[in-house]
């Protein structure tokens, strides 16, 4: 497997719905969130999104998608290029057949949303219906079609086909030159790519900077140069981040013992890891594994109170 598809499945990341379906009169999404990635497709008419990146609001069409990570300033979408509405009395949740929108809304949560890895690619990600290439306009045609005929199982269906959107949305930003450091640039440096395959592959490998240099093919000062120039830290640095975001991904997506975890994470000593563990996230594992962030949970009781209210 690939430096990318190791690094996805590494970290376990899983879409979750928040909304399908249509909406009527003034409305507003307001889904902002320092620990989670928010997408937003538009499976039938249009909106505005207002942010700072641009000015006059942009206007989103059927089939458009937008990603916005944690580190993105904060925005809204809405039903007009000028207004923001402060209440929603005159907002109404419909069928997509019956609503003048439709969206297909989630968020993917993160383990260390302000790790390199995720703020060197763009805040927000827009990829137009026209841009989207020919394997993602399927995919996004696939869940708009799902959404506006449902059927059993379609919200399961959704947020598995929202997973591999969200690894496509990475392999455009890739290919169309849209990052230019961090570890999704340096996949496309030959010399740095198999040592990044290996760690993302074997987290709990007892790395060290020989080891890793032997992969790449060159001396330690190069490989470290090198390395730390295109991730933005250096290699046993990584290592070290890594292990903690795949522990934080098996925590929260399996089943496994904290033991387990941190075996499979390079960390003998449970306490050890434990304590490495409570100083990243600042919480120890067992309390993580229970917690989901706070702003996901709220922005997803706020989305369900609009809709019952609606």
């Amino acid at each position: 497997m690939d430096a990318l598809t190791l690094l996805v499945d590494g970290l376990r990341l899983r879409a979750r719905l928040t909304y399908w379906g249509g909406v009527c009169g003034d409305w507003l999404m307001d889904h902002n969130s320092d620990t989670a990635i928010w997408f937003h497709l538009l499976s039938k008419g249009e909106g505005w999104v207002h942010a700072p990146a641009w000015q006059p609001a942009l206007r989103l069409e059927e089939g458009d998608l937008i990603v916005f990570l944690p580190h993105a300033p904060r925005h809204v979408i809405s039903y007009s290029p000028s207004e923001i509405p402060t209440d929603f009395s005159n907002v109404r949740a419909t069928s997509v057949d019956e609503g003048e929108t439709g969206f297909v809304c989630g968020f993917i949560e993160l383990g260390m949303p302000r790790s390199s890895l995720w703020t060197a690619l763009p805040a927000e990600i827009l990829i137009r219906k026209s841009q989207a290439g020919e394997i993602l306009s399927w995919l996004l045609q696939l869940i708009i079609k799902e959404s506006i005929t449902p059927r059993f199982g379609t919200n399961s269906i959704i947020e598995r086909l929202c997973d591999s959107i969200f690894v496509l949305v990475l392999r455009h930003c890739i290919e169309e030159n849209l990052v230019h450091q961090g570890v999704f640039a340096a996949m496309q440096d030959h010399r740095i790519e198999p040592a990044l395959t290996r760690i993302h592959r074997e987290p709990g490998r007892p790395w060290t900077l020989e080891s890793l240099c032997s992969l790449a093919g060159l001396s330690k000062t190069a490989f470290s140069n090198r390395f730390t120039e295109l991730v933005g830290c250096p290699p046993i640095e990584y290592v070290a981040t890594w292990r903690m975001q795949t522990a934080a991904g098996l925590l929260r997506e399996t089943g496994m013992t904290i033991d387990d975890v941190a075996e499979r994470c390079g960390y003998r000593s449970v306490s050890a890891f434990s304590k490495i563990f409570k100083r990243t996230f600042g919480v120890a594992p067992g309390s993580f594994r229970i917690a989901r962030p706070h702003d996901c949970m709220a922005q997803e009781r706020e989305s369900t109170e609009r809709r019952s209210s609606a």
